[in-house]
């Protein structure tokens, strides 16, 4: 897919190509799901972003760590997506009617034993993010063309429950992303993006 925008047109037609894709690929399900992330985009300079979250030493779980907004489902929570967007206003102060929403992607199983859902979504930029401090400690817009690149500077290899699964270490501007957050953005480079089969 092109990865550089010289008009906002073009970026609208990347994010209508994502939403093809994404209705078109057979999703990998999960029996059941609780932990609901929301991968966000936006043209940034011409060229697709993901806004991604640091953890504050407070939350928790995942103290620290580089994430997608998003969190727990609640009781209360209609379905997957309900619980998407209420967790994305939650911890970055964006409301559902400022996302468009593009589909759903993959769902994983985590180390931790989170079952994941995954939502992918367009907001304009610049956004004025409204962080909830007692949660995030910074608000990340990362270029996806590091994961479309796989610019990582490290792979491991974990055994889980009888698998072999790579965990892939990216680093831009001072933070760290690896674990479940760099692995479905690469699995979403390459799948979606890059149109590869698994």
């Amino acid at each position: 897919m092109k990865m550089h925008f010289e008009t906002d047109d073009e970026y609208r037609a990347f994010c209508l190509e994502i939403k093809t894709r994404l209705s078109e690929k057979e999703r990998r399900t999960i029996e059941r799901t609780s932990l609901i992330p929301a991968s966000v985009v936006m043209n940034k300079g011409g060229s697709p972003h993901v806004l991604l979250t640091k953890r504050t030493s407070n939350v928790a779980t995942h103290r620290g760590e580089v994430s997608f907004p998003g969190g727990k489902c609640d009781e209360s929570d209609k379905d997957a997506l309900f619980t998407a967007l209420r967790e994305t206003e939650e911890e970055v102060g964006i409301p559902a009617t400022d996302i468009t929403i593009l589909g759903e992607f993959d769902e994983y199983f985590s180390i931790w034993g989170f079952h994941v859902s995954t939502f992918v979504g367009s907001i304009p930029h610049p956004y004025p993010y409204k962080p909830n401090s007692l949660e995030i400690e910074a608000c990340i817009e990362a270029p996806l063309s590091l994961f479309y690149e796989e610019k990582y500077y490290k792979m491991e290899t974990y055994h889980f429950h009888g698998h072999e699964v790579p965990v892939f270490y990216y680093r831009f501007d001072g933070f760290e992303i690896w674990g479940l957050t760099a692995r479905i953005l690469t699995d979403f480079s390459r799948t979606i993006l890059k149109g590869e089969m698994r």
